[in-house]
């Protein structure tokens, strides 16, 4: 019987899984309320009310957390969880106007865009990483003309600005879609160098690039794969941060001195 529970569990954290995270979050937040209330409902027969705002609150904030946790969703996730319910509640405890918190949440979206459709946050890549790429292009030039270097989903745009500047690199081009990044990115190329679209990664040509760079999550690295093996040229370098491809080898690891301890995935075409 237990065994049958574990199994219909399992089924169900793994057909949530494949939902949109927003929505799973949206609703596991409903389902943390609905037990409450159905806690809130039964308590009398154990506790007197009334009962604390802040700590049903609290509660609701708990109870979301562990059912997101349950559910597979990220760490970052597990935070907002967090401090929705929390945020929301002080929001109206100090009678916060609304039309703030709907500016606050159209500039989170201009800047995180991509973590809700993509789901790919932003994550911005540090010197010492920058440094490991100046190293690869030195040794790309040693067996081709020149570098032709990408930056999928370059946030704002400091690895195009850089790789612009080294020599042997014959064009630094980056892609980004969330438009306050894009935004900060574009202005950035035009001072330093390199150039920046506001363009999706899937639709971007990768045959004329032979050091790609992809700093995104584990989410989209198996479709990924799949792109930068038909379209990027033979003895070109594909370049992940962090996530590294499902069940391919690659063809180093380089484990960089950071205080992140960043690990870079190399992946020669």
């Amino acid at each position: 019987m237990v065994r049958k529970f574990y199994d219909v569990v399992q089924r169900v954290s793994v057909f949530l899984s494949k939902w949109p995270k927003i929505v799973l979050a949206l609703l596991i937040q409903l389902l943390g309320l609905a037990i409450l209330a159905l806690g809130v409902f039964f308590a009398p027969y154990f506790f007197s009310p009334p009962y604390s705002s802040w700590a049903l609150v609290l509660v609701q904030a708990v109870l979301s957390v562990l059912i997101s946790r349950w559910i597979g969703l990220p760490v970052w996730w597990l935070v907002i969880q967090f401090l929705l319910p929390i945020g929301l509640y002080a929001g109206l405890a100090l009678a916060f106007n609304p039309v703030w918190a709907l500016l606050l949440f159209a500039v989170l979206w201009l800047l995180f865009r991509n973590a809700l459709t993509e789901r790919v946050p932003l994550y911005l890549t540090n010197s010492t990483t920058r440094q490991a790429l100046k190293k690869l292009t030195k040794s790309l030039t040693e067996t081709q003309e020149d570098v032709r270097f990408m930056d999928l989903g370059c946030g704002l745009g400091g690895n195009v600005v850089f790789m612009s500047q080294q020599r042997g690199v014959a064009q630094a081009t980056g892609v980004e879609t969330a438009p306050i990044p894009y935004a900060l990115s574009k202005l950035y190329s035009k001072i330093g160098g390199g150039e920046i679209f506001a363009q999706d990664i899937w639709k971007t040509d990768l045959s004329e690039y032979n050091l790609v760079y992809a700093f995104l999550s584990p989410e989209p690295m198996p479709k990924l794969w799949k792109k930068v093996s038909s379209e990027m040229p033979k003895g070109s370098l594909f370049v992940t941060n962090s996530f590294a491809v499902p069940d391919i080898e690659p063809s180093d690891i380089w484990q960089l001195s950071d205080g992140r301890e960043t690990v870079l995935y190399l992946y020669q075409i």
